[in-house]
């Protein structure tokens, strides 16, 4: 029946119960009074009375404080955080009003209202999503062509931060640690040469845009050519331009070239004096007056010699032919994507897998050769289906071609490898291939019984996937254009919230004493830009603790030590991850648990871990009071963010719930006042009790 009456009312009838319990313990009082009182000492009984009164008032009055706290105060805190999360995170469960049942019709009213948001979102989001898509494909389009360019692209901002970076520029620049979006590029290139050559273009009077610079990586040293253009247009905003660099690695061309140039020289000088002694040898036969008798063994001598060092050279120049022909770091995927464009529709069958291998070699040339070869095939009716692999196999990699049927002969094979290429820009064999490849074909008989040709390649190396299950995982072009309008220095204090940098992580341990001996066996963490996580720059890295891992951690995180055997330890990973965290304010779920152990091995990392920090358990109880639930299951539940349970309690998907948990509490934060970090810290040292108690938890 109670549920039944409205707020007003019920309200009321607190305030009447309070009343009318107040003035029952006044009567009752006064009665025991009356009742005791000797007219002797009447004030006895007054007093006693009144004693009596006062601790049953304020007995009451706690009494009825405690049913307004619990079901009025507590229920009206909860429903407004349930409404605000719902305002600023697209939650599609229905609205809990359990908490809030003697709340009258609010609690209906608040439910109809969120199902009428979500219904008005969802609709909102279906008319943008169609608006949007063709404008989506035609981005996927693009981000697609840039991803396969075989040159490096990297957009700067006119404060020399980066804004654009597509998959081959972070093969080029790899060894000198790989471009992130708002990263200085002068933490990758040598500044000298970047800054003159954009600080020369700015000067230009006669409106000369673009210029090439030699500039050297930063790590390395090795040699990269670069051609700078200023960037015009959409995307020149500001009072200065940004720019764009399209990179290329010279270092082995430089060295080729220097290297020939060397035996060039050395060709000259070694023999111009056999040759000048073998001439002085001739003009001495024909002088009558100064001739000798024994001219025939000088000049069998000198031709000797003369034969000798010209031998030695060509040695030279042989062993070296193979560093001339023009190389370059082509995937599997590509060669084989090329190898079925030169069969056509027509062809055989190909079954071709595509490893994460990048094979140092002339693409269009390789691919040529190995379609020639299945045509040869395919003519001899020797297959119906053919299979192609590419495998590692010591510095390089083995390409496989096989088939079920019979092997191909020397003759038809030697006939494919004497005869010019179709379709080359130059008149070049089969044979010239390979020797430019220093390599070499031969029919073989596989494990299995197929005929196969084996082609050896001399460099390869494993790389990225191009995709990957995890999302944010693989190799896309990435970019975020609003940073060519932002100045981002790694400051924190006075900076809104929205124009930080975040590096979202978790990490995985051998148990939960980080200064008992507990080691880290697992880092993941993503980056938060402009308030959206940043596709492609994602760690996720098992690391070696050098310790057993206890059983009971297996059963939680999965990690065995088969499988962090061989891994990085901490002070690779460590390092690794404190590169990754650059100017970013690092965000995790339990944060000093996590960093208790990177303060710990700060000297052995060889790097402070000095980040600003924000803890989404204190930000949960900023937000959702103290009393409530801060796990992140709780929190992943609150904002609806779904965990798949495979995983859970993973670094990696302990850290994405993180990352998405995050950029819900930061639309509100903002809306409740809190637009700056300092505002946030301000926030989270007001709950004092709790950080006391996380501190206890983890020391």
């Amino acid at each position: 029946m109670f549920n039944t009456l409205s707020l007003r009312l019920r309200i009321f009838l607190f305030f009447a119960l309070l009343g009318c319990g107040a003035l029952a313990i006044l009567a009752g009082s006064l009665a025991f009074a009356a009742a005791r009182m000797d007219p002797a000492q009447p004030m006895a009984a007054l007093t006693t009375g009144g004693i009596m009164a006062g601790f049953l008032t304020a007995a009451l009055v706690a009494g009825i404080w405690y049913l307004f706290d619990e079901n009025v105060a507590r229920a009206i805190e909860r429903l407004s955080s349930e409404l605000r999360a719902r305002a600023h995170a697209d939650i599609s469960r229905d609205l809990d009003a359990a908490p809030a049942k003697y709340l009258g019709d609010l609690a209906p009213a608040a439910g109809e209202l969120t199902r009428t948001l979500a219904s008005a979102r969802s609709e909102l989001e279906e008319t943008v999503a169609e608006q949007t898509s063709r404008l989506k494909e035609q981005t996927a389009q693009l981000t697609a062509l840039l991803s396969d360019v075989d040159m490096g692209l990297i957009l700067c901002a006119p404060s020399h931060q980066i804004v654009f970076y597509n998959p081959t520029s972070v093969d080029l620049l790899q060894d000198t640690g790989r471009p992130r979006l708002d990263r200085m590029i002068f933490d990758l290139l040598r500044e000298g040469p970047i800054r003159r050559t954009y600080e020369t273009l700015l000067k230009a009077e006669t409106g000369e845009k673009h210029r090439d610079v030699l500039v050297s990586t930063v790590a390395c040293g090795r040699t990269i050519a670069a051609h700078m253009r200023l960037v015009s247009g959409a995307l020149g905003m500001g009072e200065k331009p940004g720019y764009v660099l399209t990179l290329r690695d010279v270092s082995k061309d430089m060295k080729m070239h220097s290297e020939r140039e060397r035996l060039l020289t050395e060709t000259i000088d070694s023999v111009r004096l056999p040759a000048a002694r073998l001439q002085a040898v001739l003009d001495m036969i024909n002088d009558p007056v100064g001739g000798f008798a024994d001219h025939d063994a000088a000049l069998r001598s000198e031709a000797a010699e003369l034969v000798e060092v010209v031998n030695t050279l060509a040695e030279r120049h042989d062993a070296d032919q193979d560093t001339w022909w023009p190389m370059q770091d082509v995937r599997a995927s590509q060669l084989i994507d090329a190898i079925r464009g030169h069969l056509g529709p027509d062809a055989l069958p190909l079954d071709a897998p595509s490893p994460h291998i990048s094979l140092r070699c002339d693409g269009f040339a390789l691919s040529s050769l190995l379609a020639s070869l299945i045509h040869k095939i395919t003519d001899l009716g020797l297959a119906k289906a053919l299979s192609l692999t590419v495998e590692m196999e010591g510095p390089g990699a083995m390409v496989s071609l096989h088939w079920d049927g019979g092997a191909l002969p020397i003759p038809a094979l030697r006939e494919v490898l004497d005869a010019p290429l179709e379709d080359g820009p130059i008149e070049i064999t089969g044979q010239e291939i390979l020797n430019h490849h220093n390599s070499d074909i031969w029919p073989e008989t596989t494990d299995s019984g197929q005929a196969a040709l084996m082609l050896p390649i001399a460099e390869a190396r494993m790389v990225e996937a191009l995709g990957s299950l995890k999302p944010g995982y693989g190799r896309p072009t990435v970019f975020d254009f609003d940073l060519l309008t932002q100045v981002r220095d790694g400051a924190v204090t006075g900076k809104k919230l929205s124009e930080l940098t975040y590096v979202v992580f978790d990490t995985e341990t051998t148990g939960l004493d980080p200064k008992g001996g507990d080691e880290i066996v697992q880092i993941a963490a993503v980056r938060l830009l402009n308030g959206k996580r940043v596709d492609g720059e994602v760690l996720d890295q098992l690391v070696d603790p050098k310790r057993t891992i206890p059983p009971k951690s297996t059963e939680i995180h999965g990690i065995t030590e088969d499988m962090v055997k061989g891994m990085p330890t901490i002070k690779e990973a460590g390092a690794q991850f404190h590169r990754f965290c650059q100017n970013a304010v690092l965000v995790a779920h339990n944060a000093p648990f996590d960093m208790a152990f990177f303060h710990r091995h700060a000297e052995t990392i060889g790097a402070p871990f000095d980040h600003p920090v924000i803890d989404t358990v204190l930000l949960s109880a900023i937000l959702f009071g103290q009393n409530e639930v801060h796990t992140l299951d709780a929190l992943a539940d609150r904002f609806g963010v779904v965990i798949p349970a495979e995983v859970r309690h993973t670094a990696y998907g302990d850290t994405v719930a993180t990352a998405e948990v995050f950029q819900r509490m930061l639309a509100m934060l903002e809306a409740q006042g809190m637009t700056t970090y300092d505002d946030v810290v301000a926030a989270m040292e007001k709950n004092a009790r709790l950080m006391r108690e996380m501190k206890a938890r983890v020391g």
